[in-house]
């Protein structure tokens, strides 16, 4: 498998003189069509996605590593901690059970706006984003620190496996444990895995990433980071009131993941009191995270990821010049797109891949190169020698 260059740096190259003395040209036939609930991706031997149905704006970017950003999510951490502590030693003190109750819901009221700030914070920024108001660099920076935020929050509610959490010490009382719960639930719509990686960035543990971004009635980031990773919120799919009665969850997996049905021993699913299922499920070509609103019964947050070593492909566009042809796959706005190309006997053949006009990478010895691809309508051109080879892909949605 040929990998993308580390962050694409390439993109920013403009080819001066590709030699295109023998050239041909091809289309893709038949792009993704989103919809309101997972659709096929790439091919329909592998994972359904959740797209958005609308998109106001669409970019490449890399976030910022902040001084200031890394110490505000520093001392969000520092502040949890200090504040679990804090409960814990007023528990120990406390005289009564109704003054243990007590001291419990003042910390999950705290936390509760806590959670309803940063997903204030969140829709503010892309909104601004949307609007043009601000650049995409700074709405995905913003998004890992609070990602980095939400996860020090995360840490001091806790879950039913952890220990020195607020969830442990509300073993007294389970309406503050239903409380916790979706509580978790609201601070999935803030962070992913794309995020995790970008909020390791803004803190400077890590060097840039490359992440697509898209935001319309949602908000989708991916990236290619030894793997294709992936994330979709959908905030019209959740309704945020809670659910009396349950679903039949196992049956909604079954229809929107059909190939992860079929091809996996079957989800994990967690009940987060009424307002939402996280269903997980390890499969042959990666790992699938859906949180299903049990009244709308939709996917509001989905996350991926999978080895493209493993991914297949649905070929949808070709161009051949002289022995050589290039085989570009079927993708969507920010989903991964392979560009194969051979000679007349199948062999793989090493050439120089742009888009627009950009040189990214080139596909290597085994012939290919998986890239992210871009929104709307963009050509990818292959130039092996004196041949270029050129097909026009469309990837929905797009601004």
């Amino acid at each position: 498998m040929s990998r993308v260059p580390p962050l694409l740096a390439a993109l920013l190259l403009v080819v001066a003189g590709a030699a295109a003395t023998l050239a041909a040209g091809g289309a893709v036939t038949a792009p993704v069509e989103p919809g309101d609930d997972p659709v096929v991706g790439v091919s329909e031997n592998t994972t359904r996605v959740l797209l958005l149905t609308n998109a106001d704006a669409a970019q490449f970017q890399s976030p910022n590593a902040s001084v200031t950003d890394s110490l505000d999510a520093g001392y969000d951490d520092f502040d949890a901690s200090l504040r679990i502590e804090t409960v814990s030693e007023r528990l120990d003190a406390a005289e009564s059970q109704a003054a243990k109750r007590a001291i419990l819901d003042n910390a999950t009221t705290w936390a509760a706006e806590r959670v309803a700030s940063l997903r204030e914070r969140e829709q503010n920024a892309r909104a601004a984003f949307a609007a043009g108001e601000s650049s995409a660099r700074e709405y995905v920076t913003q998004l890992g620190v609070i990602h980095a935020e939400a996860e020090s929050l995360r840490n001091y509610l806790g879950r039913p496996t952890t220990d020195e959490t607020l969830y442990a010490y509300a073993i007294i009382d389970d309406a503050t444990r239903t409380r916790i719960s979706h509580l978790r639930a609201q601070l999935a719509t803030v962070q992913g895995p794309v995020r995790d990686r970008v909020a390791d960035v803004v803190t400077g543990d890590r060097d840039s990433l490359r992440v697509h971004v898209a935001v319309g009635d949602g908000v989708m980031l991916s990236t290619i980071d030894g793997q294709y990773v992936r994330e979709t919120y959908r905030p019209g799919n959740l309704d945020p009131e809670v659910a009396n009665s349950v679903p039949d969850v196992r049956g909604i997996v079954q229809e929107f993941y059909p190939w992860v049905w079929n091809n996996s021993g079957g989800p994990s699913t967690r009940l987060l009191r009424g307002y939402a299922f996280e269903s997980s499920v390890d499969h042959t070509h990666g790992r699938l995270v859906a949180y299903i609103d049990p009244t709308t019964e939709r996917v509001f947050v989905e996350r991926q990821w999978k080895s493209l070593s493993q991914h297949p492909v649905d070929v949808e566009a070709t161009a051949s010049a002289n022995n050589t042809t290039m085989l570009v796959s079927r993708t969507y706005t920010g989903g991964p797109v392979q560009v194969r190309v051979e000679n007349s006997t199948g062999a793989p053949v090493d050439a120089t891949v742009a888009l627009n006009g950009t040189e990214v990478g080139s596909t290597g010895p085994d012939g290919k190169l998986w890239l992210l691809s871009p929104a709307g309508e963009y050509a990818v051109a292959a130039t092996f020698e004196d041949v270029e080879l050129e097909v026009n892909v469309t990837a929905r949605p797009a601004p």
